[in-house]
């Protein structure tokens, strides 16, 4: 019998009536109390029952319960064969299905084995003691109850996903502020003050803002994409990606093509993730300048720049669009504030919005308070040393994006994938290892 979570505790609770006698065994060890506090990765267990008398029928012993880590567990047990001491019982078969009723003198013999590496158990310890009523992002109803089923969900998924650390100091400031203050639009002069943050970083260098005439302020990154993506007749993507493009544009006519493995049609329309953990960022950039030499329009999704492991050096003359946020890196993601860059000027939503200062003011201006407190790197630099003592405890190895990491034990899963089109479960992302670092065995 195997467990996809590690067992920390195991309890079986009988009753015994008559002379009826219950001993528990675990690797041929007694334990009196029959609970097991500490098991091995593969485990012998034994249900011994005795009686007096074999005849007797009113001694007899009953399964009330087994408790795994304090949930109940019977039904998985009812089916396991019973071996009859046929020396006291010589007319009984060999063996029957416990059913949880045991009466015939013998043993119940049976293996545990459950998944019980570091990772694993990081994982159920964070699902149980900081369980989520809120759980976000999830497809569906984010509130939840704690019960067998979500715990075990989240021991499954606890790594899966791309939220930021809850960095104290920035929840903070952004509680300090005060509504009243954040009603304004934005200055003109808010622009170039972003571009001289961004590129005042140690890792990222932007050449030729100014080639990018047009700028605004998006709900998100995800209004950029979709509008890049929507009026496409042949797009260019990698095979992974953070966003579901391929879900989006199914039924419509658009031709999706392999950016890595397809030959780059002349004027086609080139969407990147730059940095994206699967790729190696210099083979993206070297994609960049091929279909920059197909006169292909090219955007560019930066969703990860603000926490790339690499130097990130580019001339934005040779990109159309970019979409620049801090959603991934600051703990900001219920506000979305998100900027748009492009050489020409888009005839969407976005631009009205901008046009007509009918954008979201507040998470706009949240965003640009933050950039006066905190330089682009601060995030990076204060859990780029925690992220590597996380690394080395449970053997993970770096991506070209801080947050994530691979493991041997990792991968995506093709036949049950999470959502179509969703890759982040090739990777072990950091954010609830760093949060809670120090308070737990890691």
């Amino acid at each position: 019998m195997h467990f996809d979570f590690p067992i920390q505790h195991i309890k079986f609770e009988f009753e015994c009536h008559g002379s009826a006698k219950v001993e528990l065994f675990c690797n041929g060890e007694y334990h009196q109390t029959n609970g097991i506090d500490r098991l091995d990765d593969h485990n012998e267990i034994t249900i011994q029952f005795s009686k007096k008398d074999p005849a007797d029928k009113e001694s007899f012993a009953e399964l009330k319960d087994v408790l795994i880590n304090g949930f109940t567990f019977t039904e998985n047990f009812k089916s396991i064969p019973h071996q009859i001491d046929n020396t006291q019982h010589k007319n009984a078969p060999a063996q029957i299905p416990n059913n949880l009723y045991f009466g015939y003198i013998g043993k119940t013999k049976f293996m545990i084995t459950h998944k019980n590496d570091a990772l694993t158990n990081a994982a159920w310890t964070l699902a149980n003691n900081e369980f989520e009523y809120v759980k976000l992002p999830l497809k569906g109803n984010n509130y939840r109850e704690k019960n067998l089923h979500n715990i075990l969900r989240d021991t499954r998924y606890m790594f899966v996903g791309s939220l930021a650390p809850n960095c104290e100091e920035i929840i903070n400031s952004i509680n300090k502020l005060s509504l009243k203050d954040l009603r304004m639009p934005l200055k003109e002069s808010d622009r170039e003050h972003l571009e001289k943050w961004i590129n005042a970083s140690t890792r990222i260098n932007f050449k030729n803002f100014d080639s990018m005439a047009h700028f605004t302020y998006a709900n998100g990154i995800v209004d950029c994409l979709y509008s890049f993506i929507s009026d496409a007749n042949i797009l260019y993507l990698p095979t992974k990606a953070y966003y579901f493009y391929r879900e989006l544009l199914q039924g419509k006519n658009v031709i999706i093509k392999d950016l890595l493995e397809d030959d780059i049609e002349e004027n086609s329309k080139v969407m990147i993730e730059l940095p994206a953990p699967w790729y190696r960022t210099r083979e993206l950039k070297e994609k960049i300048r091929e279909a920059r030499s197909k006169n292909c329009t090219i955007a560019l999704d930066l969703t990860w720049l603000p926490i790339s492991n690499d130097i990130i050096d580019l001339d934005l003359n040779n990109v159309d669009q970019i979409f620049f946020s801090m959603n991934k890196t600051w703990p900001i993601q219920d506000f979305r504030p998100a900027f748009r860059w492009s050489k020409t000027r888009i005839n969407d939503a976005q631009t009205f919005q901008w046009d007509h200062c009918t954008y979201p003011k507040i998470s706009a201006n949240i965003f640009l308070n933050l950039t006066r407190s905190y330089n682009l790197d601060y995030v990076y630099e204060k859990y780029k040393t925690l992220a590597e003592s996380i690394m080395s405890q449970f053997d993970l190895r770096p991506t070209s994006v801080l947050w994530f990491t691979r493991h041997n034990d990792v991968r995506h899963d093709i036949e049950n994938p999470i959502w179509p089109y969703y890759y982040l479960d090739d990777f072990v992302c950091l954010r609830k290892l760093l949060d809670y670092k120090g308070k737990y065995f890691w």
